[in-house]
């Protein structure tokens, strides 16, 4: 059988008058990819388009003229997106299902899967020089993203949803493809930057600013085979399909020894992986929704200062496992120095890190990055967690269960536990803080007859 590429570039269905929002816009965008014999390059799909932010007038942009770290004048319509998810923090919820109404994979909270994965995933060359995260829509270091977003800008993002990003799909034999992306609210994506400058607390009049995306299309790369091998692709009836996906928890933490036991029902259990934002930051546009923190502590009337993490415990039906001990933080983080092994252990919730092609994570850690008397405290070399140019942790739970056979562990019947301590300064009481947990499985299609089964 002789193949060719093709190259493919889908519409979406509900298309009306071209724009896609929360607010004067649809906030749901769907692609209907036809049944057809082909084989379709999932880890090659891009959905691509132009984002762009609106004031609460509906008329004007952002100005964004003021430097960052500028105090006066005061910003005036200043609003940013979250430099290292970029336009992918416009996903809150991503769902892969055939034309005939079957479920592949959803994957909620979406956007704060990728503040989780799209910094432990990429090197420091993926940031140098644009590299690859020029097309999420973001630059990685904050500072420096004034593109965002007092103009209109391009982007092209894959979807980082293992059904995609396995092996080639056979578009028969699934039955086609809808792939359906709800939007995150304006207040998630966009932020007005006033956790790092007070004086940013302009714009949020007239119902707020909100993001627009336009010129939306989905594109791909396909191999068809020749004549016989499309007359045989659609005599097959029977197949088996593997590949990763993600299941989404959410908790709230509320005190300084915080248990959690979820039935995550996952029999080829990989690895889980979450992150912490404190709650009154979520939906807010004066913080950043995607930011990835340990638990914050009050700094006058402003969540700012971090807590000492002591410890953290992961366990399968009250025995520990994968780790037979406590990951300990206290020492390094009472000492300021940089959190080594915890940092391991988030990083091999993802990534192999024992693999020679994965030793380096980045030149750039939180020792190389100088002490200055001209920032705030919290910006000092003692962040205790993987962090890039703009020095905002990148602060991650999560162990890994099978990087030897990929097979996984079985959590049904068996709850998943886990057990973070933390330390609160005197005299103040525990502020809520959401912990966004995404368990990373491994699913099987049994394609018989013309029916689908999803097991997990």
């Amino acid at each position: 059988m002789t193949t060719k590429r093709e190259f493919i570039q889908v519409n979406p269905t509900n298309l009306g008058n071209g724009v896609f929002s929360d607010r004067n816009g649809l906030n749901q965008i769907i692609f209907e990819i036809p049944q057809v014999s082909k084989f379709m390059k999932g880890n090659t799909l891009k959905v691509s388009g132009t984002f762009k932010i609106v004031n609460g007038d509906n008329v004007t942009q952002p100005t964004n003229y003021n430097q960052f770290f500028q105090v006066a004048p005061a910003p005036t319509n200043d609003f940013y997106i979250d430099g290292r998810t970029g336009v992918q923090s416009c996903i809150e919820t991503l769902s892969i299902q055939n034309l005939s109404g079957a479920t592949y994979s959803t994957i909620k909270s979406y956007n704060r899967l990728c503040a989780s994965l799209m910094p432990l995933n990429e090197s420091i060359r993926s940031y140098l020089n644009g590299g690859v995260d020029s097309i999420y829509g973001g630059l990685s270091k904050d500072v420096s993203t004034a593109k965002k977003c007092d103009e209109a800008f391009d982007f092209a993002i894959p979807l980082l949803d293992g059904f995609l990003m396995g092996e080639l799909i056979d578009l028969q034999m699934v039955k086609g493809l809808r792939i359906v992306i709800t939007l995150a609210p304006s207040n998630y994506v966009i932020n007005n930057n006033f956790w790092r400058n007070s004086a940013s607390a302009s714009g949020i009049s007239n119902g707020g600013a909100f993001y627009q995306l336009s010129d939306i299309k989905c594109s791909f790369e396909a191999s068809v085979p020749d004549a016989e091998g499309q007359a045989a692709m659609i005599k097959n009836t029977n197949a088996v399909m593997e590949y990763n996906t993600f299941s989404s928890f959410y908790n709230v933490i509320q005190s300084t020894d915080h248990n959690i036991s979820l039935n995550i029902n996952t029999g080829r259990t990989l690895s889980v992986i979450g992150n912490i934002i404190p709650s009154e930051w979520v939906n807010n546009y004066t913080y950043g929704s995607s930011k990835t923190l340990q638990p914050l502590s009050l700094d006058g009337a402003v969540l700012r200062n971090r807590m000492i993490v002591d410890e953290m415990t992961f366990t399968k039906g009250g025995m520990r496992k994968p780790l037979d001990f406590e990951i300990e933080s206290d020492t390094t983080q009472r000492d300021g120095i940089a959190d080594s092994f915890k940092n391991w252990i988030e990083l091999n919730a993802i990534r192999k890190e024992w693999s020679a092609g994965n030793f380096e994570k980045s030149l750039k850690t939180e020792l190389s990055n100088p002490l200055s008397n001209t920032e705030p405290a919290r910006f000092d070399r003692s962040r205790y967690s993987i962090c890039e140019e703009d020095k905002i942790q990148q602060y991650n739970i999560g162990v890994n269960y099978d990087h030897i056979t990929e097979n996984g562990v079985n959590f049904k019947g068996t709850p998943l536990g886990i057990r973070i301590q933390t330390t609160l300064p005197t005299g103040q009481s525990m502020k809520p803080h959401s912990l966004f947990l995404f368990v990373k499985h491994k699913n099987t299609i049994v394609f018989k007859d013309g029916g689908v089964s999803v097991f997990n």
